[in-house]
């Protein structure tokens, strides 16, 4: 009621209160039951959009998280593989081109890498710097097995230096356990002799580039350098 609508002669008692106002919320659920109704859980108070993003900002976690872990490459390796500088009457030569591009054929920090550290030396006779032999360690690996019969298949998919294998054969492991596979790799210009140990864990590669090992005798000293490559494993 307005000024002008009330009587000139209106006492403070006849002055009708200002009306109240009009129940929300629970205070509106409340008033139309006849017993007290429980809040709202919370997700019914939250609107859909922020249900959306955060379900959205949680996937989004979740996918850099498994990201991370495989540019990690997982946990690290037991111990790592380490090439020594002697193997019986050969020593480690300096790195060349032939070391560089081998170690560039195996390496770690890939989106997701198959092992977790990677080694590679060559050996000859001291004062030599011809290569007998290729060494290649890698440690971490995921699949072992799968790491060896990759090197085998690469070999005799057919390169541009046409290289085959035969004469792939396991032999024994020796006290270390896991498997040993020798072969021959007869390509168009000559031959190599390699064999490739894996374990738990490891993966060794020893490639005689003289060619003048037999698989079974490459055999034999791959167990004496994986001796030297894995102490204390």
């Amino acid at each position: 009621m307005t000024d002008s609508a009330r009587p000139a002669d209106a006492t403070p008692d006849q002055i009708p209160a200002p009306a109240a106002p009009a129940p929300s919320g629970l205070q509106a659920i409340w008033a139309n039951t006849a017993q007290p109704v429980a809040p709202l859980p919370w997700y019914r108070r939250v609107s859909r959009r922020a249900l959306v993003t955060g379900a959205v900002a949680v996937g989004l976690l979740t996918v850099l998280a498994v990201g991370m872990a495989s540019i990690d490459g997982g946990p690290a390796p037991r111990k790592a593989l380490t090439l020594p500088d002697t193997l019986g009457t050969s020593v480690r030569l300096p790195d060349d081109p032939l070391v560089e591009s081998t170690r560039a054929d195996y390496p770690v920090r890939t989106l997701r890498p198959r092992f977790k550290e990677s080694a590679v030396a060559r050996y000859g006779a001291a004062g030599s710097t011809n290569t007998e032999l290729i060494v290649i360690g890698l440690s971490g690996a995921a699949d072992p097995k799968g790491e060896a019969a990759r090197f085998f298949a690469r070999a005799d998919r057919g390169s541009v230096m046409q290289q085959t294998v035969t004469d792939l054969e396991d032999y024994p492991a020796g006290p270390l356990g896991g498997d040993l596979q020798c072969a021959q790799l007869t390509y168009s210009v000559g031959s190599e002799t390699a064999c490739v140990w894996s374990g738990a864990d490891v993966v060794g590669i020893v490639v005689d580039k003289t060619g003048k090992s037999t698989p079974e005798a490459l055999a034999a000293r791959t167990v004496d350098i994986r001796a030297a490559a894995e102490p204390g494993r």
